[in-house]
């Protein structure tokens, strides 16, 4: 017989702040001021939880193992819960910068000399001294380092600083207008329209990318077609008359005159695809539902009010099923002429008859 396979152990999990505070080694710098400053600074402004964390410089002329040389937390009751408002003070001595050790600003020998002051136990007041110009340059330096990444400015001030200057770029930086596209109103969310800011500062909009934008927020495949044809009546004042002078109905034969009371145009209306969807991502885009309110919405910031959208849902040829009454099943209710079926056997394609216009608001 052979041997049976090792039986895993799982792992419990842990928290980043948890297994920071237990083996500090294993983490970066910039990530470890990161996750402190956001854990000690929960519901604050961004930056004070760097209050509480006090930066010291290396004696040690070893080969830095890793970028943090130690770390130790003063918890004001060390028999409490470890939370951050338990939380004293953090020392951290980085082993990638500062005055002294082997990555220092300052010759070697202040730090052999220092060294050897600590080991015979005297007067630590030297390095105190240099600990506090070191701690404000490495504040500094994490803050500059922090400054010019957009995703942690984000992180950690997106609602006061980071997304309202996205969003001016974007031409929507006035929160009355944001507020007539809330999700809750089945609208577009603030993150939703400055992750596209740059599509929505073109002044023309390429179909590819249109196609692609739509796809990426909806989260259904969609088809964009342009120019689709359709007849329009034309108003009577704008009909022409015969016996009536240029100007008053007229027109030039060829260019302006036209015969009839409808006029063929495809430079107005494009058509929409989407799907193949299931029977619940079906419903949310039939007229009145949250992602048809999207979809007008999208289409109004990034189009205007001047085109006419034609909408085709086309349905999983799977969730194509027949309506029963009273069978009290979920997959049976729908609304009549839009996912109601009158069947006699199982669907063989996807179905896409529901069809609708959207005119997009300003």
């Amino acid at each position: 017989m052979g041997a049976s396979p090792p039986v895993s152990t799982p792992v419990p999990f842990r928290a980043p702040v948890e297994q920071l505070i237990g083996e500090p080694h294993g983490f970066g710098f910039f990530q470890a001021v990161r996750l402190l400053d956001r854990w000690l600074g929960q519901g604050q402004a961004p930056g004070v939880g760097l209050q509480k964390l006090q930066f010291h410089n290396s004696v040690s002329l070893s080969f830095p193992a890793s970028e943090i040389e130690s770390m130790h937390v003063s918890w004001r009751d060390p028999q409490a819960v470890q939370l951050p408002a338990n939380v004293d003070k953090i020392d951290l001595t980085p082993a990638c910068m500062g005055l002294l050790g082997v990555t220092g600003a300052l010759p070697l020998f202040y730090t052999e000399w220092l060294g050897q002051v600590e080991q015979r136990g005297r007067d630590p007041s030297a390095r105190a001294l240099l600990d506090v110009f070191s701690h404000r340059s490495v504040v500094l330096f994490y803050q500059a380092w922090r400054k010019h990444r957009l995703a942690l400015q984000y992180e950690s001030d997106r609602q006061r600083a980071f997304l309202p200057q996205v969003l001016a770029l974007a031409g929507i930086g006035l929160k009355g207008l944001r507020q007539r596209l809330e999700p809750q109103h089945g609208g577009v969310s603030d993150e939703g329209l400055a992750y596209f800011a740059g599509a929505l500062q073109q002044r023309t909009l390429p179909v590819a990318q249109l196609q692609r934008l739509l796809q990426r927020y909806l989260g259904v495949p969609v088809a964009v077609e342009p120019f689709v044809g359709r007849w329009y009546r034309i108003p009577d004042e704008g009909r022409t008359h015969l016996g009536v002078g240029l100007g008053q109905g007229g027109g030039v034969l060829g260019r302006s005159a036209v015969v009839g009371e409808r006029i063929w145009q495809r430079n107005l209306r494009m058509r929409l695809t989407l799907g193949p969807l299931d029977h619940a991502r079906f419903r949310r885009f039939l007229p009145g539902g949250p992602g048809e309110r999207a979809l007008r919405h999208w289409l109004g910031l990034l189009l205007g009010p001047s085109l006419e959208f034609e909408v085709r849902l086309r349905l999983r040829q799977d969730d194509v099923k027949p309506v029963g009454l009273g069978t009290g099943r979920a997959d049976s209710l729908g609304r009549l002429g839009w996912d109601t079926f009158l069947m006699t056997r199982a669907a063989n394609a996807d179905r896409d008859d529901v069809r609708y216009d959207i005119q997009a608001a300003a």
